[in-house]
């Protein structure tokens, strides 16, 4: 009887880490294990290849510097033979390059930088994990469908159900890739963890309470989320400036919501993301910029962006200033209502401050306990 209940337990997911520190290889070994993983691990890349070669591995976790093959070297040959596996790259010297390079190579579904807590290693393992069996899932569905084109309409309705959560799945992975991308563009400009994404649950909170609808609530959570895309294209001279800048460094800074919204208007899938991401530094008086815009003439999701993202750049910790306190953040908030901000979303804004603390409070603790 237990036999058979262990023969239907599903295999758990096999991960290989690598990493010339042997110290880091065991802590992995010890916390992914304690989750139920399997796990095996190499101190360099060519023990990676053979153990990858011999073996089926569900993810690869991999250590970026690394005498002779580094990880994204590793993560190119693997393409090469079994595109399919998802690799994590970790660095513990993080620049914008090898950011960039990691997000657009091959198999990279995450890019972390050390000390990296065990809450983040295992959001990012059991992520991968998922993308994992949604790639086999999806190959198993093309080779059903193979299979059985002689029947395929009798196919499209038996496996309709499979269909639509692959891709929900698949839209979900995208996602995840556009907020990796995003904790980049947040830590190259040294703000607060998970700014983007916390401005987004803000946002999105607002928006509900307001009652948009369901297409324009998916806009303002990846207008919200990409609102500084565009400071890609910035020098980090000027990005990362500690004085005040000067009159030309100003006009370079303030390109910087054309440039995001020529970024992703291209997109069908983040088009209607673009005039928040455009409009996200316009004020309701007409102050703001880059086209000087103001009352309804700015969209709404950027008006509500307006005022969750000063509150939550009062209200977080950063390095040239401590958090403001809630009370004084509100505060700041009703004084600028009419100015800066629009006085309805000022409004929406006071009605749902405590669910905004309960996030920020929430995010403060992950902080503490990585």
């Amino acid at each position: 009887m237990n036999q058979s209940a262990d023969s239907e337990r599903p295999n758990p997911a096999r991960i290989l880490v690598v990493d010339d520190d042997p110290g880091i290889c065991r802590l992995f070994d010890v916390l992914l294990k304690d989750s139920g993983y399997q796990v095996d691990t190499a101190e360099d890349a060519h023990s990676a290849q053979q153990k990858l070669s011999g073996g089926s591995f569900d993810v690869v976790v991999a250590d970026i510097i690394m005498p002779g093959l580094s990880g994204i070297d590793l993560l190119k040959k693997q393409d090469e033979k079994a595109p399919d596996i998802p690799f994590i790259l970790i660095t513990g010297n993080p620049n914008l390059e090898t950011a960039s390079e990691a997000v657009r190579t091959g198999s990279a579904v995450d890019y972390l930088t050390k000390p990296v807590s065990s809450a983040q290693l295992f959001r990012s393992v059991s992520r991968a994990v998922e993308i994992k069996r949604v790639r086999d899932e999806n190959r198993r569905l093309t080779a059903e469908n193979r299979r059985y084109q002689l029947h395929l309409e009798d196919m499209v309705q038996e496996k309709s159900a499979e269909l639509v959560r692959a891709c929900r799945e698949i839209r979900e992975s995208y996602n995840f890739s556009l907020e990796a991308l995003v904790a980049m563009l947040d830590a190259r400009e040294q703000t607060t963890a998970r700014h983007s994404v916390r401005v987004r649950e803000f946002a999105l909170i607002l928006a509900r309470k307001m009652g948009i609808s369901k297409p324009e609530l998916h806009d303002i959570a990846l207008g919200t989320l990409l609102h500084d895309i565009g400071k890609i294209a910035l020098p980090d001279a000027i990005l990362l400036k500690p004085g005040s800048l000067t009159e030309p460094e100003w006009a370079v800074m303030k390109t910087h919501p054309q440039i995001g919204y020529d970024i992703i208007k291209a997109s069908a899938y983040l088009a209607g993301a673009a005039a928040l991401v455009l409009s996200h530094h316009e004020k309701f008086d007409g102050s703001g910029y880059p086209r000087g815009l103001a009352g309804n003439a700015i969209c709404l999701g950027a008006r509500i962006f307006a005022v969750v993202d000063a509150y939550d750049a009062m209200r977080s910790v950063r390095v040239y200033k401590p958090a403001t306190s809630a009370e004084q953040a509100l505060e700041e908030i009703l004084r600028c209502s009419g100015s800066h901000f629009d006085p309805e979303v000022v409004n929406v804004f006071r009605s749902c401050q405590a669910a905004l603390e309960e996030i920020a409070v929430r995010d403060t603790l992950e902080t503490a306990q990585a």
